[in-house]
């Protein structure tokens, strides 16, 4: 009896499951038909959800993952360019060594820059001049006596020119007493400070301190400063100097000059040259500005004269800011400050005394 109870329990409970699922799946076929959190309890609203095709919450975090991932491997894409732009460029600006030619150049070739060259007309003119007049200008020369008491000749004669010492009162020296001191030439006995090159003047080099240069220094002083003018291209062929190395020792009573040197003249001042030195000489001789004289006047070759005298004398225009005049074997010449100071170098280093 038992067993017949519980097979017709059983059989009962299949057959009302059986029509519970086929009302549900009748129900979910028919359009517009909504389902209810209150139908259906929460493990089969999750199921419907799934079967709508929304992803797990698994996969939701696998695609964080991915993006992550993705984030990263960009990052280290990133960086991986930084790398490669942190690298040096081969061959590039910065990896080129410097030229040590721009920065290192040597003496000689900052001073060839600074000689500046006359204008090729006015060189012309000056040429054609002085060929045209040399003789008479150079007869007239020969004749015409220095001032009294700078006549360089007579100086020479009665004593031979000393260095001016450091402790010497320049400023309190008479003129005629300033030209007996071969390292204090006439053109610069009035500058201030007296006696110094304008070159060194501007560097700041004092009387005392020029005073103070021995023969030896004033020969290194002399043959760096001539370089340039010894490598400099000649503007011409020409000798333009007008008075000759024989004219220069008869007016001096000098024995003829030796060989491979000879005689110019700057300032009064008979200075015997090398070949080197005569070189650097045309070369200054040919930049300098020649002022042309008014007939009545004749330059006084032997003459030791300050620039105001040269002025005065010669009645020359006044200088322009960095020249300064000078007489050069026989002729009056305007010369920028550094081919003065040479010049000047020249008649110290290479007096004849």
């Amino acid at each position: 009896m038992r067993r017949l109870l519980l097979t017709t329990l059983l059989s009962s409970v299949c057959a009302t499951s059986a029509m519970t699922a086929t009302s549900v799946g009748s129900s979910t076929s028919t359009s517009g038909f909504n389902l209810t959190q209150s139908d259906l309890g929460p493990e089969t609203l999750w199921l419907a959800k799934d079967d709508k095709g929304n992803k797990p919450r698994k996969e939701k975090k696998a695609k964080k993952d991915k993006r992550e991932k993705g984030k990263k491997a960009k990052g280290e894409g990133k960086s991986e360019k930084a790398d490669k732009a942190e690298k040096p460029k081969k061959g590039g600006k910065d990896d080129k060594p410097k030229k040590a030619d721009k920065v290192d150049k040597p003496k000689k070739a900052e001073k060839a820059k600074k000689i500046s060259k006359s204008k090729p007309a006015d060189f012309e003119k000056r040429v054609e001049r002085f060929v045209q007049d040399r003789d008479e200008t150079v007869e007239r020369l020969l004749r015409t006596p220095a001032p009294e008491g700078r006549d360089m000749v007579k100086i020479l004669s009665a004593t031979a020119l000393a260095l001016a010492a450091p402790s010497l009162n320049i400023a309190e020296a008479s003129e005629d007493e300033v030209i007996t001191y071969r390292n204090c030439p006439p053109g610069l006995a009035k500058k201030d400070p007296p006696c110094v090159p304008p070159g060194l003047a501007k560097k700041g080099v004092t009387y005392e301190q020029w005073a103070s240069y021995s023969d030896e220094e004033l020969d290194d002083l002399l043959v760096e400063r001539r370089e340039p003018y010894v490598e400099a291209e000649p503007l011409t062929e020409r000798d333009l100097l007008l008075l000759g190395s024989n004219q220069i020792a008869n007016l001096y009573g000098l024995n003829p000059a030796p060989d491979g040197h000879r005689y110019a003249l700057i300032d009064g001042q008979p200075v015997l040259l090398t070949t080197e030195d005569y070189t650097a000489l045309l070369r200054i001789n040919e930049l300098a500005n020649v002022p042309v004289l008014g007939r009545e006047v004749t330059v006084a070759p032997t003459a030791a004269l300050t620039q105001a005298d040269l002025i005065n004398l010669y009645r020359l225009p006044a200088l322009e800011e960095g020249y300064n005049y000078a007489v050069l074997n026989g002729q009056v010449v305007s010369l920028r400050d550094d081919a003065y100071e040479t010049l000047q170098l020249i008649r110290v280093a290479r007096a004849v005394l």
